[in-house]
């Protein structure tokens, strides 16, 4: 059986399984080759295993995802047709993510949502697969991942059962700040960083669309392997300095695009023009009681009978009423309001189409690219938007949670900023940018 690895992932391989050491964490960019690299050194641990004596018990590997149908889904294609280890295993089930071969050796695809489960069993080789996305990483480590191991395959056991090696961890990830990840990493027996140019795979031509199309941070995350922090600021490319400036007003033709936030008696508002592919808020209004109200607010300011207006609500409101006769939605409130005659468009995503992450996102690769671009400038007259967007934090200093925290009661505008930009400019993440075909 032969491997095909690129020059950084044969540098994993020997630290594992050559220099033997215990615990090897790798911090790559995405396309670096983490999943190939994390099922071919799985399947090494398995033939290992499969040269010991019947007689040896916990003769388990484990590949562990951050869910359930990552594992399935990515590792068990990845594993069985790709690596061919349907010709090797007695019994595989996809259902089950697990891989039975002969010598009572195993290999399961496990995810980080039911790591519970991995409670009191033995493990022989572990990978952590994007460990950077687990919630609790620290105590499913160091509660239950490195008991499985140490309990089972210490170095004591693994001479009495004359195996290669004591047990191991490999743990490979993509940076997400200075999460438990960094721990790990920092406290390996060896650690590896590879950013976006030790991987064969990419297309520079990709990446350098990704620099249009990414903030800074992400971009320095997701391609340079770099441990950023953003802190526990939501938008955190916002800076007053550089995009509160003074606008013009729109002109007579000119469309109204109005991001909402649904709420009684707030109905935060911001209006915006489009303008060179950039996005420019020129005004705000709050404090309507309703969204019938509301509706009128925005006709009575911008309905000159020559402009479109169009409305980005919150996705939800296509199902809910905010203060509205039985039989209507905020949504047919607003494009059935007139005072002219005139009738509005509400524009929204399928209520939970879209996460808060890929909206946030949106908004921050609108306020500055990894390239420099800036297309997201405030009228200083837009308090209540600057406010939002320069004091709307995660909770507990983690986005990973994706929860705004709420207390300061100053998230509606920019929750409609939101809305409206992740319509207009979504982040493309679509694309795949690495194919391995690597066989044995």
């Amino acid at each position: 059986m032969s491997i095909d690895l690129h020059p950084g992932q044969s540098d994993v391989f020997k630290a594992v399984f050559e220099e033997r050491n215990r615990t090897v964490t790798v911090n790559a960019s995405r396309g670096w080759g983490k999943s190939y690299m994390a099922a071919v050194a799985a399947v090494k641990a398995v033939w290992e295993l499969m040269e010991l004596d019947l007689s040896v018990p916990n003769k388990n590997v484990y590949i562990i995802a951050p869910t359930h149908s990552q594992a399935t889904e990515i590792y068990y294609p990845l594993l069985n047709y790709e690596l061919g280890m349907e010709q090797y295993a007695k019994k595989s089930l996809r259902s089950l993510g697990k891989f039975i071969f002969s010598k009572h050796v195993e290999l399961r695809l496990a995810s980080y949502e039911s790591i519970e489960r991995l409670r009191g069993k033995g493990a022989y080789f572990v990978v952590n697969d994007e460990m950077s996305s687990w919630l609790k990483a620290q105590d499913a480590v160091e509660s239950i991942i490195q008991p499985c191991i140490n309990t089972r395959w210490s170095q004591q056991r693994a001479d009495e059962f004359e195996a290669p090696s004591a047990g191991r961890m490999l743990t490979i990830s993509t940076p997400k700040g200075y999460n438990y990840f960094y721990d790990a990493y920092m406290a390996s027996d060896r650690r590896f960083t590879f950013d976006y140019k030790t991987s064969p795979y990419l297309d520079v031509g990709e990446i350098e669309k990704a620099r249009h199309n990414m903030d800074p941070i992400k971009f320095a995350s997701e391609y340079l392997a770099q441990f950023k922090e953003s802190g526990n600021s939501v938008f955190y490319m916002f800076n007053r300095d550089v995009h509160v400036t003074s606008l013009r007003q729109p002109e007579e033709e000119e469309t109204i695009h109005a991001a909402i936030d649904f709420n009684v008696g707030k109905q935060c508002t911001s209006f915006w023009v489009i303008r060179g592919g950039q996005l420019q808020c020129i005004g705000e209004s709050m404090g309507q009681p309703d969204t019938e109200q509301l509706a009128l607010t925005i006709l009575g300011r911008y309905d000159n009978g020559k402009r479109r207006i169009i409305c980005y609500p919150d996705p939800t409101g296509r199902s809910k009423k905010t203060s509205a006769k039985v039989g209507t939605t905020d949504f047919t409130i607003l494009e059935n309001t007139t005072i002219s005659g005139y009738k509005m468009t509400a524009l929204a995503r399928g209520a939970g189409s879209i996460g808060m992450i890929d909206s946030v996102a949106a908004v921050n690769k609108q306020l500055l690219t990894a390239a420099g671009d800036v297309s997201m400038y405030i009228d200083p007259s837009c308090r209540g938007v600057i406010k939002s967007l320069e004091r709307t934090k995660w909770v507990d200093n983690n986005s990973n949670t994706a929860t705004i925290d709420k207390t300061e009661d100053i998230e509606h505008y920019s929750d409609g900023i939101r809305y409206l930009t992740e319509y207009l400019f979504p982040v493309l993440s679509g694309k795949k940018l690495v194919s391995t075909g690597f066989g044995f």
